[in-house]
C-alpha cells in the first residue's frame, strides 16, 4: 500500500513538473528573434523581418557661383572712360556661403532581425501587434492604442537666383555709318580752270573704338537725362512715375557700362554629401575638396580638403546592458541606445559649422521585454521611448 502511494506521488509530481515545463515553454517561447544573417532561420518559418535605424550625416554646401564675362569694349575703358578696374577675361569663381549639417535615417542592414512566432503558444500569447514603417523600421510592438510615432526633421532652404545670361543688350547695334567724301573735279577750258565739288556717300563698318565711343556718348546722355529728371528740369510733376523712370535710366546706364567693365552673374547652388559614420571612422575624416575654380569635387582631386570631425559625447557609456545584437533571444526585442556626437566641418583649418546630432549606430544595442509590455520606438534612433506594462 505504501509502495502504491509512493508511486502515485511520483506520477503526480512528474505530471505537475511536465505541466509547469510545458506552461513555461508556452510563456517563454511566444516569439523568437534572430539576427537576419543567422543560420538558424528556417526559410519556411512563420514570421517577419524588422530593422533598427541607422543615421547618415548630410552636409549641404551652399555655394555662390560667380560667372565673370569680359565686356566687348573693355580694352577701351581706361582710354575713353578712365576706368581701370574691369573684367579682362571670362571665368567662373566659386565661394562657400553656408554649410548645413543634418541627419538622415535609413534601415540598418547590420541590425535587421527575424521575428518567428511559436506555433505552440496559446491563443492569448499570439495576440501581438507590430507596427513598422514602409522600409521595415520598427515603430511599436504589442501596442493597440497607437501606430507608433515617426519623427522627421528637415531644414527648409530656398535659393533665389536671377536670370543667368551673359548677353550685352546694347552691343547689337548698327555696325555701319554713313561716310561722306568730297571729290574735287577740275575742268580746264583754255586757260580757265573750273573746280567742281562732288559729295560721295558710302556706308562703311565702324571700328571697335568708334563703337566704344558711341556707347560712351550714350552713357553721358543717360546721366544728363537722369540729372534733368531728378532736378525738376522739365517742371512737370510726374508723381511716383519719376522713381520708375529714374530706375529704368539707371538700368540702361548699367547695361552700357557693362560693355566696358564686363558682367558678373551670381547664382546660388546646393551640393549635398551624405556621410555614414561608424565606430571605425570617427575623428577627423576627409569629406570632400573645394576650390574657387571648380567648386566642390571628390576626395581624389587636388583641391583644398574639406574635413569632417566626429567626436562622441559618451552619453551611452553608462549603459550596462550592452548587446552585440548577434544572438537569438526569446520573448524580447532588440532596440538601440543612440549616441550624441559633435559634428564639425573644417575648411582651411577653420571650423565653418558645428552641430550636435544623435547617431544611433554609434551607441549600443539593448534588449527589451515583449511579454505583456507595450513598446513604442523612435523611428529615427531605434530607442524605446514609451514602455507600458500590463
Amino acid at each position: 500500500m505504501d509502495k502504491m502511494k509512493r508511486f502515485v506521488i511520483k506520477i503526480s509530481s512528474l505530471l505537475i513538473l511536465t505541466v509547469c515545463i510545458f506552461q513555461s515553454e508556452q510563456i517563454n517561447a511566444q516569439i523568437i528573434v534572430s539576427p537576419s544573417g543567422s543560420s538558424g532561420i528556417n526559410s519556411e518559418s512563420a514570421g517577419f523581418y524588422y530593422s533598427l535605424p541607422r543615421n547618415l550625416i548630410k552636409v549641404d554646401f551652399i555655394i555662390e557661383k560667380n560667372k565673370c564675362y569680359k565686356g566687348p569694349y573693355s580694352e577701351f575703358a581706361p582710354k575713353i572712360l578712365g576706368i581701370d578696374d574691369v573684367i579682362t577675361k571670362d571665368e567662373t569663381k566659386y565661394s562657400l556661403v553656408d554649410v548645413i549639417v543634418s541627419s538622415l535615417t535609413e534601415p540598418d542592414p547590420e541590425a535587421t532581425f527575424f521575428v518567428e512566432f511559436d506555433e505552440k503558444a496559446s491563443k492569448e500569447d499570439k495576440s501581438l501587434i507590430f507596427n513598422l514603417q514602409a522600409d521595415g523600421i520598427i515603430l511599436s510592438a504589442n501596442d493597440s492604442e497607437s501606430k507608433g510615432e515617426q519623427k522627421t526633421s528637415f531644414t527648409s532652404k530656398t535659393l533665389v537666383n536671377g536670370n543667368d545670361t551673359k548677353e550685352f543688350q546694347y552691343y547689337a547695334e548698327s555696325n555701319l555709318y554713313q561716310k561722306v567724301d568730297t571729290i574735287i573735279r577740275k575742268i580746264t577750258i583754255d586757260t580757265t580752270i573750273i573746280r567742281r565739288n562732288l559729295l560721295q556717300s558710302t556706308w562703311v563698318d565702324r571700328s571697335p573704338e568708334q563703337k566704344a565711343r558711341a556707347a560712351a556718348d550714350y552713357i553721358h546722355k543717360i546721366r544728363e537725362s537722369r540729372f534733368n529728371l531728378i532736378s525738376g528740369y522739365q517742371e512737370i510733376n510726374y508723381g511716383s512715375s519719376i522713381s520708375f523712370m529714374d530706375e529704368k535710366l539707371s538700368d540702361m546706364e548699367d547695361e552700357y557700362l557693362s560693355l566696358f567693365v564686363g558682367k558678373q552673374i551670381k547664382t546660388l547652388e546646393e551640393k549635398s554629401i551624405e556621410y555614414l559614420p561608424t565606430k571605425e571612422n570617427t575623428g577627423l575624416q576627409l569629406l570632400a575638396r573645394f576650390s574657387e575654380s571648380s567648386g566642390i569635387s571628390g576626395i581624389e582631386s587636388k583641391a583644398e580638403p574639406v574635413q569632417i570631425e566626429i567626436s562622441l559625447v559618451g552619453n551611452s557609456n553608462p549603459i550596462a546592458n550592452r548587446n552585440s545584437g548577434k544572438n537569438k533571444i526569446v520573448n524580447n526585442l532588440y532596440s538601440r541606445v543612440p549616441e550624441y556626437v559633435n559634428v564639425k566641418v573644417i575648411y582651411k583649418g577653420a571650423v565653418i559649422t558645428e552641430e550636435k546630432l544623435l547617431i544611433s549606430q554609434l551607441g549600443y544595442i539593448s534588449v527589451v521585454p515583449i511579454s505583456k509590455t507595450r513598446l513604442i520606438f523612435d523611428a529615427n534612433t531605434g530607442m524605446v521611448t514609451t514602455v507600458k506594462r500590463d
